[in-house]
């Protein structure tokens, strides 16, 4: 019994871990700390107007976004493209839409080498280490009238069309969602801005 209890202890931890990395990224959508509240996928949704038949958009480093999935439902005839440059997100988004039965193709691929020359809009979340691989590429690689989305980060090349602070509260399953930290080196390199940023090429 005694060995049990023991057995029991050690083990707990390691289920709750599981389980909320699953409630997160499988079930909710996201993957700690990006910025797919459904307050702040409402912020987004609000700032976007695309009235063009089968339009075209592309997401970088978001392919489990709430955000890029509210687009999905929004324009049902759009093709969707989420591109991750890492395997684990990669692996989980695949996942995720044999789950949700999505329409977003996801790929695996260098970021620099991505397709922009169709989209009507892209979406990144991309650090600024990823922005640079690709902020020149957008401005002289998207066609005119492109908007361009990024959050957390600014990217500096483009000019800015609008800026907006996305709310900070808690949701109904915040008490589920105690591993951020455990995904934050106490040293980031950069810290990430409570804003997005729209941009039009």
């Amino acid at each position: 019994m005694q060995d049990f209890i023991i057995y029991g202890i050690v083990i707990a931890p390691v289920v709750y871990f599981i389980t909320i990395i699953i409630f997160d990224l499988l079930l909710r959508g996201f993957a700690p700390f990006l910025p797919s509240r459904p307050w702040v996928v409402e912020q987004l949704l609000g700032e976007i107007k695309i009235n063009k038949k089968n339009p075209k958009f592309i997401a970088f480093s978001t392919g489990r976004s709430g955000f890029f999935h509210a687009l999905e439902k929004r324009y049902p005839d759009a093709e969707l493209i989420a591109v991750e440059n890492n395997v684990f997100p990669y692996i989980i988004s695949k996942i995720q839409g044999l789950i949700r039965r999505t329409r977003i193709k996801v790929t695996y691929q260098k970021i620099h080498r991505v397709n922009v020359k169709e989209a009507d809009l892209i979406y990144s979340h991309l650090d600024p280490d990823g922005i640079r691989q690709v902020d020149s590429k957008f401005k002289f690689e998207c066609k005119p009238g492109a908007l361009v989305i990024s959050t957390g980060f600014n990217m500096p090349v483009l000019k800015i069309k609008k800026e907006i602070n996305l709310e900070d509260r808690k949701g109904r399953f915040d008490f589920l969602s105690k591993n951020q930290k455990l995904f934050q080196r106490s040293g980031k390199k950069f810290k990430k801005e409570k804003k997005a940023y729209f941009y039009e090429i």
